[in-house]
């Protein structure tokens, strides 16, 4: 399976804490945000890839506010696009992680970014694997305030357990999966909300090749979630079915499914009125809902490629940071509220990417909604839209720009528990620009000069200057600017197990 490209995604302004750890690319085109957008003007390496990052930045506005002051940044990083097979082991690791000293001491040193790396033990080659993934991906508290230290809680996620894979013909394969996961959270915020929880669950997937370049798959899924604070967090189960049409050829490719979800949330809180007043009680509750997904990627001719992705599904905010590690063309993850709640996700993504020999183009739009099945209050719905530019200067000078732009609405609803549940509505407007220069100094050695700029409505305004270099310590040096697309190497399709982030 191909190595992935990056994809966390983070919504929200160009925060720098969430701009400045340099990824590789493999994907093309993402939404611009606070954490994508200089991961973007990163798309120099072709994957496989191993680079440590390190840098001083220096932001006039630290803490996001009104009237912010100005502090210098120190970042000492980790990136990396690795994937290898073995006849024992197989690997994959995407990372954008790293860590950051506020010189100043507006706030203590604080981790960003992401990682996700998965291992296949092959005990028995061809039949039993075991699985270990670990990932670390960080979630806002409030969704309509700017991100810093004070919004922010960190999720490290393991999962672990066997996965058999049973051949009953050459065209048809069978592997199921049985999982156990553990999630940790932290966060130096007094709003910290502990979603720590244990998982516990499977998955079974039976495919049908007809060609090489096509295959029917039907997929079931269960997922039972126990959360270690169950005063503020209510435990639920999930469990899908659904099938799909994958097809694979030399400049498409298209992935589309559908089926039927249902959740089970246990102990809700519910009032119910009667004589002498509301009564509460706790019980049950399921909720079920058609499921569906879509992903197309068309090279329209050697150097266009347009992507379409749009899905329907139930999550909760930790599980959607891997939904996205799926799609043939990586999108960033959107940033989630950090809670425990399953929610209703429905997105779409329209990009469009133009790569010439020096000069490469990504113009993408995007929304989705969040429909929270017991909190209705929380619901809200996002607009994006972004476009990047980047130009070879010369052999081993490259120039960026872009542009990003996002809306948040909160939209409440009634509760599905019983009574209203009103909010006043919250809304933000984002955007951002930045810029930079990247010079390939030598094989292993990279610098980036960097300017950018972030505008929240009615909360802050943000310059951002510095430098970062980086030293590649696994794979050669990637050409400055990649070629035009080729009928004979299109876009990889990319598996449900990959780490695209």
């Amino acid at each position: 399976m191909r190595p992935g490209g990056p994809r966390p995604r983070y919504r929200g302004a160009l925060a720098l804490s969430l701009t400045l750890a340099t990824v590789p690319a493999t994907a093309q085109m993402t939404l611009l945000s606070g954490q994508s957008l200089m991961s973007q003007a990163a798309n120099n390496y072709p994957g496989n890839h191993l680079a440590a990052d390190g840098g001083l930045i220096y932001t006039n506005n630290v803490q996001r506010t009104a009237g912010g002051s100005g502090q210098t940044l120190l970042l000492l990083g980790l990136t990396g696009d690795l994937a290898g097979e073995g006849t024992r082991i197989d690997y994959r690791l995407a990372s954008n992680l790293a860590l950051l000293k506020y010189l100043g001491g507006a706030y203590g040193t604080q981790p960003t970014g992401y990682l996700d790396g998965t291992v296949f033990l092959k005990v028995v080659p061809s039949f039993f694997t075991w699985i270990v993934r670990e990932t670390y991906t960080q979630l806002q508290i409030d969704a309509f305030a700017p991100v810093t230290p004070d919004n922010i809680q960190n999720l490290n996620y393991i999962t672990t357990g066997p996965r058999f894979t049973m051949r009953p013909t050459l065209r048809t394969s069978v592997t199921l999966d049985a999982l156990y996961s553990y999630l940790t959270t932290s966060s130096s915020s007094s709003q910290y909300l502990n979603i720590d929880n244990h998982r516990y669950g499977g998955n079974l997937t039976i495919d049908r090749a007809f060609s090489e370049a096509a295959s029917l798959y039907i997929k079931g899924e269960y997922e039972k979630v126990d959360f270690k604070d169950q005063v503020n967090n209510n435990n639920f189960a999930h469990s899908s079915a659904s099938g799909g049409y994958k097809l694979s050829e030399g400049r498409t490719f298209l992935d589309i499914s559908g089926g039927y979800s249902q959740v089970q949330v246990y102990d809700v809180l519910t009032t119910a009125e009667g004589p002498g007043g509301g009564r509460e009680s706790r019980q049950n509750e399921k909720f079920d809902s058609p499921i569906w997904a879509v992903d197309l990627s068309r090279l329209v001719t050697p150097s266009q490629r347009v992507a379409l992705s749009a899905s329907q599904q139930f999550t909760d905010a930790a599980e959607a940071f891997r939904l996205g590690f799926d799609q043939a063309v990586p999108l960033f993850a959107p940033s989630r509220v950090a809670t425990g709640e399953v929610f209703k996700l429905r997105h779409f993504g329209l990009n469009w990417r133009f790569q010439a020999a020096r000069t490469s183009l990504d113009i993408a739009i995007g929304g989705g909604q969040q429909r929270y099945v017991i909190t209705t209050a929380n619901n809200y719905d996002t607009k994006q839209a972004s476009a990047l530019l980047t130009r070879l200067l010369s052999p081993v000078l490259s120039w960026d720009i872009g542009v990003s732009y996002l809306r948040q609405q909160q939209v409440g609803a009634p509760s599905s528990t019983g009574g209203t549940q009103t909010v006043a509505s919250q809304s933000a407007k984002t955007y951002g620009a930045v810029t930079d220069l990247r010079w390939q100094v030598g094989e292993r050695l990279a610098l980036r000069f960097i300017y950018a700029h972030s505008r929240q409505n009615g909360a802050y305004s943000e310059d951002q200057v510095g430098v970062t270099a980086s030293w590649t310590f696994v794979g050669a040096r990637a050409p400055m600017m990649r070629q035009p697309f080729s009928e004979l190497a299109p876009v990889s399709p990319v598996s449900t197990q990959s780490p695209y982030h």
